[in-house]
């Protein structure tokens, strides 16, 4: 292997090997892609193409990269509040953490051939965007210092890291009748639903409209009719169907009435900032506990994805225990100077632990 800068020759125990603290669950989230899993700490800067504050299996964790990374964070923590000295710490050493690991990830999907191609590319970064309108989405990549290209290349990452977590997690998952069986009789309280109510509604813009509307429904019209022509909600393109909502799901106002009328009628006109409300109340839905036949299904999911987290979290604890981590002495230093609670095991070149 190359030889590492001089910054990054070993002190007077030796060569340094990194033991990673337990990783962050898969799948990643947005702000995994917006802010690039990528640390600092470390050396003066060196010669272009020396800056390195991390070697990972050969490949170097440049400076530059880590030391923008921190300062992404830095930004996130600085909005809630002033960041002290040992929250920096602490960012500091997550930082690195998560740009090692994800060098590990990355380095593990390439050796599996595990690939994300143009088209799916597009695919989800297009189902990203449904989510925002124009100006908050550029506002994100501005908040974290980068460009649309670079954004990209971090929704392919995260693309790629959730490939292999389903490849190596592929054979995990698998739950029988008897796993859902056995949780179900033990968290019988999980599956009480709470009372709820099937709502239909017409929202206008002016109390002279929602009380001429409300006379005609009381004189026989149909409801669907007037909401399909009236409404001014997205409802409107379902003949006013709202959906069914459990206390707490709906807006005080609204929730009082509709929880109040009887199934088959309609509510008085309910105010609130969007506009004059009616609702009609289609039924209502008594609290109950779902049999297991209606939980099966969800309860299959969860017992599901839990195993595959565990096993997940495993295989990259050994994965870190086989790879060569080598960070700067100071680095490791100021890492584990107080956390974590016990000391992380760094190797000498032959091999032995140290504590």
């Amino acid at each position: 292997m190359e030889k590492m800068p001089d910054c990054l020759e070993p002190h007077r125990d030796g060569a340094i090997s990194l033991r990673i603290s337990k990783p962050t669950r898969m799948p990643f989230l947005l702000v995994a892609a917006m802010a690039a899993a990528v640390l600092l700490i470390g050396c003066q800067r060196q010669k272009e193409g020396e800056e390195a504050v991390a070697w990972v299996n050969g490949e170097p964790i440049l400076f530059s990269v880590f030391w923008d990374e921190i300062k992404n964070r830095y930004n996130e923590v600085e909005e809630a509040a002033s960041p002290q000295e040992d929250v920096l710490r602490v960012l500091k050493k997550k930082v690195l953490t998560d740009l090692i690991r994800e060098r590990l990830l990355l380095q593990e999907a390439s050796k599996r051939g595990i690939t994300v191609s143009d088209e799916a590319l597009a695919d989800r970064i297009e189902k990203i965007k449904e989510g925002y309108d124009g100006g908050p989405f550029r506002k994100s990549l501005i908040k974290h210092a980068m460009d649309y290209d670079e954004w990209c290349r971090q929704v392919r990452k995260t693309m790629i890291m959730e490939a292999l977590f389903a490849a190596v997690t592929q054979e995990a998952g698998k739950v029988s009748d008897e796993d859902v069986a056995r949780y179900y009789k033990d968290h019988r309280d999980e599956f009480l639903i709470p009372e709820a109510v099937e709502l239909n509604q017409i929202v206008v813009k002016n109390r002279a409209t929602a009380q001429r509307l409300l006379r005609r429904i009381h004189r026989g019209e149909n409801f669907g009719a007037l909401a399909a022509r009236y409404s001014i909600g997205p409802e409107k393109e379902e003949r006013g169907r709202l959906g069914t909502f459990q206390r707490g799901q709906l807006p005080k106002p609204l929730e009082e009435a509709a929880f109040s009328t009887p199934p088959g009628k309609v509510t008085s006109i309910v105010e609130t900032r969007h506009g004059f409300h009616l609702l009609q109340v289609v039924r209502r839905i008594p609290s109950h506990v779902q049999t297991e036949d209606e939980a099966r299904e969800e309860i299959a999911a969860k017992l599901s994805r839990e195993r595959q987290e565990r096993f997940y979290d495993k295989w990259v604890e050994q994965l870190i225990q086989h790879s060569d981590i080598r960070v700067h002495a100071s680095l490791v230093q100021l890492a584990v100077k107080k956390e974590p609670p016990k000391p992380l095991p760094f190797k000498h070149e032959e091999g032995r632990a140290i504590q």
